[in-house]
């Protein structure tokens, strides 16, 4: 509607939620939980992942 930019993350997690919401189950908060804890530790494990692998090809090559 507003053509912003939205990612496959966004939508599928906002999709769930929604559906959740539709149902009447009301959300599933460790549904939520497990979610919010991959979008937290994405970018800091894929940081520690690609600066090991740089470290051990430095070392390698």
């Amino acid at each position: 509607m507003f053509g912003l930019p939205v990612s496959t993350t966004h939508v599928l997690s906002s999709g769930v939620a929604g559906t959740m919401a539709a149902n009447g189950s009301g959300l599933q908060w460790s549904t939520i939980r497990n979610m919010l804890m991959a979008w937290v530790l994405t970018l800091p494990v894929a940081i520690t992942l690609s600066a090991g692998l740089f470290w051990l090809f430095r070392q390698v090559l």
